[in-house]
């Protein structure tokens, strides 16, 4: 006797193969994405074969980038998985943590020790080059390190405290000054709102209060009063599009303008790499775009010069990730010439710089997610 069940067997398995080869020939009749303005990162392109890079096992490890990249529907499944994730208790997502209070956190980077010690040794070799110039590390610590109370009781971070303390007492041996913001960014954070909800950088008033701490450490009065003000109301980063997770209530963006002019001085900002010259270090219409955050200075440039008719002649080389971006026009008031320096984009001679510009101070400033997984400062002060 034929059972009854093989006709929708049939049908089903008619049906899936068709899915299958209509999502097929979409994906082949859609044009690759160069770059995910959601996930503002750059996404792989069809790799090339050649038989070098299959040998060494690189085309297929591309290949698999590609088509997890390219993949058509891919950012609204992923959040339709996360929805289903969270229903079973899984709170993390793609490195992302669903937190209370509608946050969402980056995990906390573990330090590859062979690499974090290669930078160590480039550091020191750097400050025994220039013992006479001052030079200070400001470490910034992430959302997750400082905002505790907010970090569902299910998810276990790593302990970034441990690293920063080591990492910091390493800098001190070898003449580095630390500026360590801990403190006045877990005092603060009771009644501010210091990180973004969706996004891994910290706020602009997060940044102020870093800025306010780093200014009793480096020895400069921090004398102009500012105002905050509100220019973006639905703000949206990055880790609510990579992680999928839908949760994150829109963030506010602020930007900082003096109260009075009395000692305040206009900067002139040149980007080398796109010649513009400006007196503006809010770059508005950017407001407007997926990443609201460039209204900071615009994208991430390899090397600009900030000039400013300060009272004091010092000359800071400013070696940062991102998290600096926002601090920047609090810095300018202090130096009369600011040379800023993105170790991931910049492949010149930072010796260069600091002979031609007759450098007198150095800060490097990173967010310590970013940091403990960088290998360009190493190799920014090694070249």
């Amino acid at each position: 006797m034929k059972s009854k069940k093989k006709p929708f067997y049939r049908l089903a398995a008619l049906v899936f193969l068709f899915i299958l080869t209509v999502l097929l020939f979409v994906n082949m009749l859609t044009p690759d994405k160069k770059s995910s303005s959601e996930e503002n990162r750059v996404l792989q392109t069809l790799p090339v074969f050649s038989l070098s890079e299959y040998l060494s096992g690189r085309f297929e490890s591309k290949l698999e980038d590609y088509v997890n990249d390219q993949f058509v529907g891919r950012n609204q499944l992923i959040r339709v998985k996360t929805a289903a994730d969270k229903t079973r208790g899984i709170l993390v997502s793609n490195g992302v943590i669903s937190c209370r209070d509608h946050y969402l956190m980056e995990e906390l980077t573990v330090p590859d020790e062979e690499n974090l010690k290669k930078t160590e040794q480039a550091l020191k070799a750097f400050k025994k080059d220039y013992p006479a110039v001052k030079m200070y590390f400001l470490l910034a610590p992430n959302a997750a390190n400082i905002l505790t109370d907010k970090l569902p009781a299910t998810v276990t971070v790593s302990d970034q405290d441990q690293y920063m303390d080591n990492f910091f007492k390493t800098m001190k041996s070898s003449d580095i000054t630390p500026v360590d913001v801990r403190e006045t960014l877990e005092k603060n954070s009771k009644t501010e709102q210091l990180y973004y909800r969706t996004d891994h950088h910290w706020t602009t008033d997060g940044a102020y209060f870093a800025f306010a701490a780093a200014a009793k450490k480096m020895g400069f009065e921090n004398n102009i009063k500012y105002k905050s003000y509100v220019v973006k109301n639905d703000f949206r980063g990055t880790l609510s599009s990579t992680s999928g997770f839908t949760n994150g209530r829109d963030d506010t963006i602020k930007i900082y303008l003096p109260g009075s002019r009395k000692n305040y001085n206009n900067s002139v900002i040149y980007f080398s790499d796109t010649k513009k010259k400006t007196t503006n270090f809010y770059e508005m219409e950017n407001l407007n775009t997926k990443d609201a955050y460039t209204v900071f200075g615009g994208s991430n440039h390899p090397y600009y010069t900030i000039e400013t008719p300060t009272e004091s002649e010092e000359i800071l080389l400013l070696m940062k990730d991102s998290y600096a971006n926002c601090m920047i026009p609090f810095l300018s008031q202090k130096y009369r010439k600011i040379i800023v320096v993105d170790p991931r984009y910049y492949f010149d001679s930072i010796d260069r710089i600091m002979e031609s510009e007759e450098v007198t101070q150095v800060l490097f400033l990173y967010n310590a997610n970013t940091f403990f997984e960088d290998t360009t400062l190493n190799m920014a002060l090694s070249q």
